[in-house]
């Protein structure tokens, strides 16, 4: 039997950036949808409106969850991603929605501590044969 464990980070980083980008473009298309999610005080911090919060928010997840899909800065990248969804789980608090962010926000560390995998961009751009995190 192959071992198909090698894809295990590359399937991981494809994921969470298909799901950040499903997140974003949700946004975008619906952000009455998600407004209501938003604290209250929100307004005192930003002096723009909640539908304009959801519009920068999502424009910031498709942003990161593209640069994600290419492997491109993985670790700095997904350290924003875990950082941003471990935020947004403070926000929306204990519950089902709360529990699905921290999930994503630990899958999100562990690609930020595996680091770039095989097929990131990364590799590529550094022109330098590609050693796993794991046997370095």
């Amino acid at each position: 039997m192959k071992d198909y464990s090698k894809y295990s980070p590359l399937v991981l980083r494809i994921s969470i950036a298909i799901v950040l980008l499903w997140f974003g473009f949700s946004q975008l298309k619906n952000p009455a949808q998600w407004t209501r999610m938003m604290p209250d005080y929100t307004h005192i911090i930003f002096p723009f409106s909640k539908a304009t919060l959801i519009y920068m928010n999502g424009v910031v997840e498709i942003i990161l969850a593209a640069v994600l899909l290419l492997g491109l800065w993985t670790r700095v990248n997904s350290a924003l991603i875990t950082l941003h969804l471990l935020h947004i789980t403070t926000i929306v608090g204990y519950g089902a929605v709360g529990a699905r962010d921290l999930a994503l926000a630990i899958a999100a560390l562990a690609i930020f501590l595996y680091g770039p995998d095989e097929y990131c961009l990364d590799n590529y751009i550094k022109r330098e044969e590609y050693i796993p995190p794991h046997q370095r």
